[in-house]
């Protein structure tokens, strides 16, 4: 089959392609095919970058419009395959700067890389491991990129995103609008942390002269809500470890998005872990905390396994003791664990005051039978699966270790994602 495409630009004819393309098979079709279009696409793309270059007006740097210092073509990877840029390059006659207008809206930013090949190389990385994205790219795309580059686009695209989270996280303004068209009328917020294996190395504590690599722990934190249909809707933040006071308004800025405020019931859930719970008192006193109920039984399956040694004895004490923390709550588990202590003696009446000391320390978190009634999840089944998949489906992958730069980039990529904004974040995104 010949083809032969003429193209013409503005009336001006920039470009004549033939072709003589297989049609025996298809596979080889398509293939001749899609090199063709990318032919026909760096044709156009050059000329339009050239124009875009050309439209740009002169910048000033110290008061004073900056001198022409002449012409620079560049190669730049688009997703036609690579493109020659021409662009005009200007010095400052006081202080000596330099500005290139052109490579600020033609590439990702620093990167010989354009913004649509770059955002699909983000999204690339947001799921599979950078050893398979190389060939992965070429495979789908045609298009060649190494794996340093790649790495180090998804780092800087990422880090602006971050800082876009703690700058917001600072706003010292008043809160957020709802961005919701209708404000829900429950809400659900949850935070929790997700260890991943960093690149980082301390000394075995059991193997004197080895090294071992250090875990650490992505805090996750997840509003959700059901909408009138029925459909549960949930948007997603992240902090490294240390970041414990900007999480917490990262947070709460984003719940009040979601229409915090606004609710009528505001539920806090979370599991046992304290710095959890410090969030809710500093950031949503005003939600109901409500203690996960599987973090709460395996508390009660502890204690049983440690009162009583025998596994068929220590399941019926076990069940007896959940229908109490079922139909009671904390406070009526509490009562019957009281009558429990008469006669125990040694490590039955340890692990008895131990399920004691927890439970007397939540029992405003635990009444269940009210939670139920209102029909509230009683559950952070949502919370863990969001840990999951912002961190653990790309983070903790066998034999995977990071730099603590390269997961908070991913995270906040990936985070881009799951809140359904990706598109958005990369119209106004400015390297």
């Amino acid at each position: 089959m010949n083809v032969e495409i003429i193209v013409r630009i503005e009336g001006r004819e920039v470009a004549d392609f033939r072709a003589d393309i297989e049609t025996r098979e298809a596979l080889p079709l398509e293939e001749q095919t899609e090199r063709l279009k990318n032919r026909l696409g760096q044709v156009v793309l050059e000329v339009g970058f050239q124009t875009l270059a050309l439209s740009l007006r002169r910048p000033c740097c110290c008061g004073r419009p900056m001198e022409n210092k002449g012409r620079r073509d560049i190669t730049v990877a688009s997703q036609s395959g690579d493109v020659t840029v021409g662009r005009t390059r200007y010095r400052c006659r006081s202080c000596g700067a330099w500005q290139t207008p052109a490579d600020g809206v033609v590439c990702c930013g620093r990167h010989r890389i354009t913004r649509l090949l770059g955002r699909n190389v983000c999204q690339l990385a947001t799921l599979e491991h950078f050893t398979r994205m190389e060939q992965l790219l070429c495979d789908q795309h045609g298009v060649h990129l190494g794996h340093d580059p790649m790495m180090q686009l998804v780092h800087d695209v990422g880090g602006v995103l971050e800082e876009r989270r703690l700058l917001d996280a600072d706003d010292e303004g008043p809160p957020p609008v709802c961005e919701l068209a209708v404000a829900p009328r429950r809400i659900y917020v949850s935070c929790d942390g997700i260890m991943f294996c960093t690149n980082q190395r301390e000394p075995h504590p059991d193997r004197p002269g080895e090294e071992r690599l250090i875990w650490k722990q992505m805090r996750v934190g997840c509003v959700s809500w059901q909408e009138e249909t029925g459909t549960w809707q949930k948007r997603v933040v992240w902090g490294q470890e240390e970041d414990f006071r900007s999480f917490g308004r990262s947070l709460w800025r984003l719940a009040c998005r979601c229409g915090y405020r606004e609710a009528h019931e505001k539920i806090f859930a979370a599991d046992g872990g304290g710095w959890c719970w410090t969030i809710q008192q500093e950031f949503f006193a005003d939600a109901q905390g409500v203690l996960d109920w599987y973090h709460a039984s395996e508390h009660v399956w502890s204690c049983g396994r440690s009162a009583t040694p025998d596994a068929q004895a220590a399941r019926a004490w076990v069940e007896s003791a959940l229908t109490h923390l079922w139909d009671g709550g904390g406070v009526g588990l509490t009562s019957w664990l009281q009558t429990q202590l008469s006669g125990s003696r040694g490590r039955r009446r340890a692990a008895l005051e131990s399920l004691l000391g927890y439970l007397r320390e939540r029992l405003d978190q635990t009444n269940y039978p009210a939670y139920r009634a209102r029909e509230w999840s009683i559950g952070t089944g949502m919370m863990e699966s969001t840990a999951k998949q912002l961190v653990g489906l790309r983070l903790k992958g066998p034999g995977m270790h990071w730099c603590v730069p390269g997961a908070t980039a991913i995270t906040a990529l990936r985070a881009q994602d799951l809140n359904g904004c990706w598109h958005t974040c990369w119209k106004t995104l400015a390297l």
